[in-house]
């Protein structure tokens, strides 16, 4: 069973997810992946919020960087995650990074095998067809040679934080790239999330 539960904000929608798994959070190992905040210059008080509500609920949480591993350094730190929760930050060096470390086809293999993708914010974006929609909230000189627009692992486009007044600017600067015929968008407010349950697709407010 291939399964996502993609989020703007993870830990606003955490206890209704933990409803819908198989297991306790008790009884699942999850990876924390926090790439796509390493080049945010801010206080990363977002991804210390997700990390701590994910100890609280009670999951087996294992936080590290995929940057600088190698395929087989990957499969190594996920082959007893029964959970990949990939965090937010900047979305064109999340994916950049996905695909130079081979992470992307990880992914696709682990989905397959039936491990649950958590998506938060940036890590809900690069599942979907488009990336280029968030150009006026990223930075998108983060990832000068990336050539991705989106792992296509479903066929959506996610725009988190919808209705936030901090990317309410950003948004609206970036119009253009979001106005387009027959994309699948879905803006997800933060108290919201995209669950996938092979080929049903539901949007859960919390």
């Amino acid at each position: 069973m291939k399964q996502f539960f993609l989020t703007s904000s993870g830990d606003a929608v955490i206890d209704d997810i933990v409803n819908k798994l198989p297991k306790p959070p008790q009884e699942l190992n999850l990876a924390f992946i926090n790439t796509a905040a390493e080049v945010e210059k801010e206080d990363l008080w977002w991804l210390r919020a997700e990390k701590e509500k994910l100890i609280d609920v009670g999951f087996n949480v294992d936080e590290f960087s995929i940057k600088g591993m190698t395929k087989n350094e990957i499969e190594n730190r996920l082959k007893d995650k029964q959970i990949m929760y990939f965090c937010g930050g900047n979305t064109f060096y999340l994916l950049d990074q996905v695909i130079k470390t081979g992470c992307d086809e990880i992914i696709k293999d682990k989905i397959d095998q039936g491990v649950i993708y958590i998506g938060s914010s940036a890590g809900s974006i690069i599942v979907g067809k488009r990336v280029d929609v968030v150009s006026a909230i990223d930075d998108r000189s983060k990832a000068p040679d990336l050539k991705s627009n989106g792992l296509a692992l479903i066929d959506l486009t996610v725009l988190p934080h919808w209705g936030s007044s901090i990317f309410h600017d950003g948004y609206l600067k970036g119009f253009e790239a979001i106005f387009a015929e027959g994309m699948k968008i879905v803006p997800l407010t933060n108290q919201q999330y995209i669950w996938i349950k092979d080929d049903i697709t539901q949007i859960v407010q919390v």
